[in-house]
């Protein structure tokens, strides 16, 4: 039987129980306490089975679950499954995923549509980085206010405009009224705009093809729509979509957790074309160890840099991370004196030299 992998680092004083209470808890059933029905023939079928050994501190415990377990069912199933029960189980201080392989499962979910060759065959740019521009200030604006924002990024050089993460479909700047204006301002050019969706259960997607209606061209969701909205979203549209991870830390750090580069990889099988992958430099400066990490885990789906993005942070991210990435910037291209046109102007004339970049 095809089985899904699932490696943890485990905070523990006693192993063995630990290890034994996580695949069982997440299997079977009750971690400490055997039923009549589990009968050797029904643990080899059902139960989960796993490795341990000492890192440091802590326990590394490689977990094999039987794929048949998960039936056809899609990412928040899942992770309920890996990131689980075990929590609650005393001797067990700290439990992160730190890495899955998904194995057949991966079927049943999703892949990018788009992608980073996709999203480059749709904009029509080849041989250079993508420049994109955030919607600001994050709310507050109306649609016309909106739209004359959009027509100056765009008249600066952007492929990518995204609304931010906290704007939704309110009252005073609803999706209906808003998106129409985009359109029409955004006539002539060949640019993705991407609408904030983010919301609960099927009204995303309610939410999504509203917006593609109105005249966006991809959608936007923010990490706490969950995992499995994402997926939902993707099997409802046709259009590109774009992962945000403001508020990952809570996902990925601590001692119950998963590691970044299972999110990212989860953000690709939920169909994410595009996804925020963090920043080098800025306010929210990473290492250039687990950005690349993270990027590798996204595979086909296009890594994007923000939070503090400039000029001079643009042409180092292409140095060390190639021309496969879209360079999206909100504050600094709002806060120039010279205006939102000449900002985005700097960030394109970087990209555009990254023509002839090499990545070290």
């Amino acid at each position: 039987m095809s089985e899904i992998l699932a490696t943890y680092l485990v905070e523990t004083t006693h192993p063995t129980e630990a290890l034994k209470a996580l695949c069982r808890g997440q299997s079977v059933g009750n971690p400490t306490i055997l039923t009549p029905y589990e009968t050797k023939a029904f643990l080899d079928q059902w139960a989960a089975r796993g490795l341990w050994r000492q890192q440091g501190g802590a326990y590394v415990m490689t977990v094999r679950f039987p794929q048949g377990n998960f039936g056809t069912e899609g990412l928040n199933y899942l992770l309920s499954v890996l990131l689980g029960g075990q929590c609650d189980v005393d001797l067990i201080q700290g439990c992160r995923l730190m890495h899955l392989d998904l194995g057949r499962h991966r079927r049943h979910l999703g892949t990018p549509r788009f992608g980073t060759a996709g999203l480059r065959r749709l904009l029509g740019v080849q041989g250079r980085a993508l420049v994109g521009g955030i919607l600001k200030p994050k709310i507050g604006l109306s649609p016309l206010q909106v739209a004359d924002v959009v027509k100056q990024m765009a008249d600066g050089g952007c492929d990518v405009i995204k609304e931010d993460e906290i704007l939704a479909d309110q009252y005073w700047c609803p999706m209906t009224q808003r998106l129409p204006l985009v359109k029409k301002a955004l006539e002539g050019y060949q640019i993705l705009y991407l609408a904030c969706v983010t919301g609960d259960g099927s009204e995303a997607w309610v939410k999504a093809r509203c917006a593609l209606r109105a005249g966006a061209g991809g959608v936007h969701l923010n990490i706490w729509a969950g995992l499995g909205t994402y997926l939902d979203v993707w099997r409802h549209i046709s259009a590109p979509m774009h992962f945000q991870k403001s508020g990952d830390k809570v996902w990925t750090q601590g001692a119950f957790s998963l590691d970044a580069r299972v999110l990212y990889q989860l953000a690709h099988v939920a169909g994410c074309d595009l996804a925020h992958v963090g920043m080098y430099g800025g306010y929210l400066a990473e290492s250039v160890g687990e950005l690349q990490e993270r990027i590798t885990a996204l595979e086909t789906t296009l890594p994007s840099f923000s939070c503090g993005m400039t000029p001079p942070r643009g042409a180092e991210i292409i140095r060390r991370f190639g021309e496969d990435v879209l360079l999206l910037s909100g504050g600094w291209v709002h806060g120039q004196p010279q205006g939102v046109t000449w900002a985005c102007q700097q960030l394109r004339k970087v990209a555009d030299a990254s023509r002839q970049a090499v990545p070290v």
